[in-house]
């Protein structure tokens, strides 16, 4: 099915198109303009940037999609493959529904515990009906520590990530004493995206600092307030990446003037070739930066922008994962 067509992402389009008219729902909803959009140059990043920090958190959030009976024995094909054969399987969880997907995996290359989770099922209605909730809420205090009052994220994101976050939090501190490791990476693509972040947040603030914490994460809606943004900015640093792929649309919302903004740690792919390979990409500076994709404009927006390829031609879905074994 092409991603057009699906009836999510139809809607998320029409949703981007209210969002950025002058008419949409005056009444209804509190706007927020306050926020300020950068205006500061890019700077053109290169291969080295995606082969060190880029491509193997790509590569996991790729995996994720992949069926779980093969993921589970390490026998998903061209991804699997693709990510090397010394990676150990902790947890598959997740019920493809208000719980998606996830993966909890032993990095035997950078010996890292990798958190992945699959983003937006479009075929199933509950995985809809979270995504399309987008009022903010404050951080869950049966989790978090509340580290400013007024941080609020997405209702649905926080939700979606409440199915999984204390399975995480046990297996993660479990596979970080076995395999005896120092350092998480959490990736995911789009709705997977915001529950790796939640995570990142709720282990900060469990995990002994001695642990180094990495957040990269591709296709990520806006997920909460300008102090949600802050306290990604000021709890992750510059271990966040958040990847944004051209035209996608999807970034973009919920939308800025429903009071949700974006963290800092934008690197933006400009453009791809036909064969799947970056030829631009981009570090933004600023939360939201007007030459990345907050300056894309709605009727030049792509949403199979949103599922890649974002470079070395790796896209995300159930797609990508009909490579072949080499």
């Amino acid at each position: 099915m092409s991603l057009k067509s699906t009836p999510f992402l139809k809607l998320v389009f029409i949703f981007t198109l209210l969002a950025h008219s002058t008419f949409a729902f005056p009444t209804l909803i509190p706007f927020h303009h306050s926020h300020d959009v950068s205006s500061q140059a890019t700077t053109e990043v290169g291969n080295d940037l995606i082969s060190s920090k880029l491509r193997r958190p790509a590569m996991f959030s790729r995996v994720v999609y992949c069926a779980k009976q093969d993921v589970t024995k390490w026998d998903c094909g061209g991804p699997c493959e693709a990510i090397g054969p010394d990676v150990h399987v902790v947890k598959w969880g997740g019920n493809d529904g208000l719980v998606p997907s996830y993966l909890i995996a032993h990095d035997g290359l950078t010996n890292t515990i990798v958190v992945a989770h699959q983003g937006t099922n479009s075929h199933n209605f509950l995985s809809e009906l979270n995504d399309l909730n987008v009022f903010h809420v404050g951080l869950d205090k049966s989790i978090f520590k509340q580290p400013a009052k007024k941080v609020e994220v997405h209702d649905g994101f926080q939700k979606a990530f409440k199915g999984s976050s204390e399975i995480i939090s046990t297996e993660v501190k479990n596979a970080l004493a076995t395999f005896n490791s120092k350092s998480v990476l959490f990736t995911g693509h789009s709705k997977g995206a915001a529950i790796a972040t939640l995570d990142a947040i709720m282990l900060h603030e469990q995990l002994d600092s001695s642990i180094k914490l990495s957040v990269v994460v591709f296709g990520l809606p806006r997920m909460g307030n300008e102090h949600w943004a802050n306290l990604v900015d000021t709890t992750i640093g510059t271990e966040f990446i958040r990847v944004s792929d051209r035209k996608d649309p999807v970034v973009d919302l919920p939308p800025r003037m429903l009071d949700y903004y974006h963290p800092s740690g934008e690197i933006h792919v400009v453009d791809v070739d036909k064969d799947g390979q970056a030829t631009k990409v981009v570090a933004c500076p600023g939360q939201e930066n007007k030459h990345c994709a907050e300056g894309n404009s709605i009727f030049k927006e792509h949403v199979s922008d949103h599922l890649g390829p974002y470079f070395e031609d790796i896209s995300f879905g159930q797609g990508a994962c009909k490579m072949k074994k080499s």
